[in-house]
């Protein structure tokens, strides 16, 4: 995975296995190879979130980025 197909904040991502549509709405350990990314749904509670690893995140891919979609 390079690092431009990560996800940054504000990106909309979809999950590979289910087809769920998640936001990235942070990212912990930036300055570490550690990576934890923040993901609300994009549709349904925002107390509902995940948190996915660095190893993880190669299941989620980039759908649009952050300005190139709207939540409807």
């Amino acid at each position: 995975m390079t690092a431009t197909s990560r996800p940054g904040v504000g990106d909309l991502v979809v999950q590979v296995m289910t087809d769920s549509r998640w936001v990235c709405s942070d990212i912990h350990g930036a300055t570490t190879d550690q990576l934890v990314w923040l993901l609300l749904p994009l549709h349904g509670s925002s107390k509902k979130h995940l948190r996915v690893d660095h190893v993880d995140i190669v299941s989620y891919a980039v759908e649009a980025r952050r300005g190139e979609w709207v939540r409807s």
